[in-house]
């Protein structure tokens, strides 16, 4: 049976339930945060932060008290065992928020398990929608809407990281992914190793004073590669494929390239068009040159 809690500074008509409640906090203005996020902040009993300090800050901006909330740090650093302990909040019917520093929390983080251990032990899980970087990016991007794959942070190994940008590029959707500041040198040079045509949108600061959205297609990269692109904090990343990578080389194709070029050249040519990366190519024209020895 839900316990009903009605927000004593508002309409009777909000009101909050017996739970877990997953809220959307700004991801820069503060003023991005929903008339829902700030009631339901007032009638919590408990608040289960990443980083209990970021939030402490956003409710001052907000003026709301802190002083008679249980905080509670949940991070990809908390030992197991502090799940437990947001279950006993919840055994006590407890009105509790769940915040990310910024954002829709979840998205490209560990908290998944947490929800999934709330489920599984019969609890209620509500939704506070609001600011996602992903989809605010999206929206000012001008690429595709109608489809697209949110990536999350793509592996640090560069064969890796072209791999799963190829996967997904099957699709004929946008891919979002969040990259760090100091890997978009690396992105873009990646992307043009790799890619016959493609667009790629980065955005930074979205929503505070110095907001950025950066253009980039395959024809003026390299005004973006020197000099380098000096950007700060974590970027999210939107990305077009255009050209078609969903195709394997046969041997008889390889080998005819072969007796032009050497393996790394075949591979590195072949590679921007193929599903397969760089280093399988190159493996396999090794082997069929001393298979033809």
């Amino acid at each position: 049976m839900h316990k009903e809690i009605t927000s004593k500074t508002v309409s009777k008509e909000i009101k909050f339930f017996q739970g877990l409640y997953i809220v959307s906090t700004p991801i820069g203005n503060r003023y991005d945060i929903t008339i829902r996020a700030i009631m339901l902040f007032k009638a919590s009993d408990t608040l289960i932060c990443e980083d209990t300090r970021v939030t402490k800050k956003l409710f001052k901006l907000l003026n709301l008290d802190i002083k008679e909330k249980k905080w509670i740090s949940y991070n990809d650093h908390s030992p197991e065992s502090k799940k437990d302990t947001i279950l006993e909040e919840l055994k006590l019917s407890k009105v509790i928020s769940l915040v990310s520093d910024a954002g829709t929390p979840l998205i490209s983080d560990p908290g998944y398990k947490l929800i999934n251990y709330v489920i599984n032990a019969g609890y209620k899980i509500y939704s506070i929608p609001g600011p996602c970087s992903a989809i605010s990016s999206l929206v000012v991007s001008g690429l595709k809407t109608d489809k697209f794959s949110f990536l999350g942070f793509l592996p640090k190994n560069k064969n890796n990281y072209v791999k799963v940008i190829k996967e997904f590029s099957i699709l004929k959707s946008t891919l979002i992914l969040y990259e760090k500041a100091n890997r978009i040198d690396f992105l873009l040079n990646t992307l043009n190793d790799n890619f016959i045509s493609f667009k790629l949108v980065i955005v930074r600061e979205l929503t505070k004073l110095y907001e950025d959205v950066i253009y980039i297609t395959k024809d003026n990269i390299n005004n973006f590669l020197e000099p380098k692109l000096n950007l700060k904090g974590e970027i999210t990343v939107l990305l077009e494929i255009h050209n078609n990578i969903d195709r394997i080389y046969t041997d008889s194709e390889l080998f005819k390239e072969l007796k032009k070029l050497k393996p790394s050249q075949v591979s590195a040519m072949l590679a921007k068009s193929s599903i397969e990366d760089r280093s399988t190519i190159y493996k396999r024209c090794v082997k069929l040159l001393n298979k033809n020895d």
